[in-house]
């Protein structure tokens, strides 16, 4: 079997845990691969850690700072690979990890599947774990029924999880610059909707390390809501197009805004106004859809939608 893998790095002062990070990316028990390091405009050592890493196989990228979506779609333009593997600057992955979803491409339609696997949580080390993010994948010959399911289970992946056919990419376009929050979720909607289906590789394990302060999915405020409101909408359109006159599951698409909702400051009026009407549109889905920790699921399956934001928001105060 063969078939070149691309790995796309963006990186932004990533000096702590950039090695590390080409560690795991060369240590892949499959060899034909190529590591792209697409350095944002760093004002630490992150470039020059890359630039001495010993792996010809790794190439670094200067560029100033234009964000990770922009860093991402300059490693894809180098990239010759057939494969394409998204890796943030502090992602790791099991070393077997691309060769399983390679194996499993490969018996299949290479240029239209895409493979994905588990992810576990770390902060310091991978073998412990904070969390087992997500284990309980299954194949889906309907793309777009992987997303409606993220919906209904709560569910999400990060985006080295997925290994994807470079012609696939090539196909939907780049990175959504303008998104500053969900890039991976608007990004890999487009993934889904033209992809033949999707595998799941059990033992493809991916780790995602918590802690970082400087992560896009930690920011908050007016800036990064709009982004996230962006963002889903433009899932919304797409999977309102899928579900064509099947208006029984559109409240589904709605845990899209309740998701933004759950995270946007209750004092934030206006904003908090204008998710609540894209929710009206769509329809509230049942209560035993999944948002939020445990305690608001408690709270929405006792009193409802509206009277469990409403308690949030008074102990947020």
């Amino acid at each position: 079997m063969s078939g070149l893998v691309s790995i796309i790095i963006p990186g932004y002062n990533a000096a702590e845990t950039i090695l590390e990070t080409l560690d795991s990316a060369c240590g892949q028990t499959w060899r034909d691969l190529e590591v792209i390091l697409v350095d944002d405009g760093s004002i630490d050592e992150t470039a020059a850690i890359a630039a001495a890493y010993p792996d010809a196989r790794v190439t670094v990228i200067r560029t100033e700072n234009g964000g990770a979506c922009r860093a991402r779609n300059i490693g894809m333009r180098t990239a010759k690979g057939d494969y394409l593997q998204f890796m943030d600057a502090d992602d790791l992955i099991e070393s077997h990890k691309i060769e399983l979803q390679m194996e499993d491409l490969l018996t299949g339609n290479r240029e239209t599947e895409v493979a994905y696997g588990p992810w576990h949580e770390f902060r310091d080390l991978p073998s412990e774990p904070t969390s087992h993010g997500f284990s309980a994948g299954r194949h889906f010959d309907q793309p777009m029924e992987w997303l409606l399911a993220s919906l209904e289970e709560g569910f999400y992946l990060p985006p080295h999880c997925w290994l994807i056919p470079a012609t696939l990419v090539k196909s939907i376009g780049n990175w959504d610059e303008r998104l500053m929050q969900n890039q991976d979720g608007e990004f890999f909607s487009r993934v889904l909707e033209v992809a033949s289906s999707i595998r799941w590789v059990p033992d493809a394990l991916s780790y995602y390390r918590s802690g970082n302060t400087q992560s896009l999915s930690n920011l908050r405020g007016r800036i990064y809501t709009e982004s996230l409101l962006m963002a889903a909408s433009l899932i919304r359109d797409r999977l309102l197009e899928y579900l064509g006159d099947d208006s029984s599951r559109r409240s589904t698409i709605s845990a899209l805004y309740l998701r933004i909702l759950y995270r946007t400051d209750p004092s934030d009026r206006e904003m908090v106004d204008r998710v609540w009407s894209e929710i009206r549109k769509l329809g509230l889905p049942p209560r035993t859809l999944c948002v939020g920790g445990k305690r608001f699921s408690q709270l929405k399956a006792f009193l409802g939608w509206h009277l469990a934001f409403k308690a949030k928001s008074l102990t947020t105060r």
